[in-house]
């Protein structure tokens, strides 16, 4: 699945490529979205996809690109991550790394 989200990455650059890792059974699924965020260095998930994905299934990873520079999380991924409650899974393309964020539930 990773190789997937590299290609997607590889798709969209030098935006930022996202979407949603969801459980599919007892496996993991990549669902790409568009970025609808004006800036290519930001990303915005589409609300229906995230919220459909939200109500029949379960979200495991936001998933987002950083291009041209490594999968550290920002301020602003982390603020985010922690607000949704749900994991990020970071790449950075084209070096084809990957960070887990977790939130922080304190």
């Amino acid at each position: 699945m990773i190789e997937e989200i590299f290609k997607h990455a590889e798709q969209e650059a030098p935006r930022e490529c996202c979407g949603l890792v969801i459980a599919d059974g007892n496996n993991k699924k990549y669902i790409p979205s568009e970025n609808l965020h004006e800036n290519n260095s930001s990303f915005k998930i589409d609300p229906k996809l995230f919220t459909h994905h939200q109500l029949f299934s379960k979200i495991l990873y936001v998933v987002h690109s950083h291009y041209d520079e490594d999968c550290r999380p920002s301020e602003h991924d982390i603020n985010n991550c922690n607000a949704i409650g749900i994991p990020y899974l970071i790449v950075s393309y084209p070096d084809k790394d990957h960070y887990i964020l977790e939130p922080n539930y304190d």
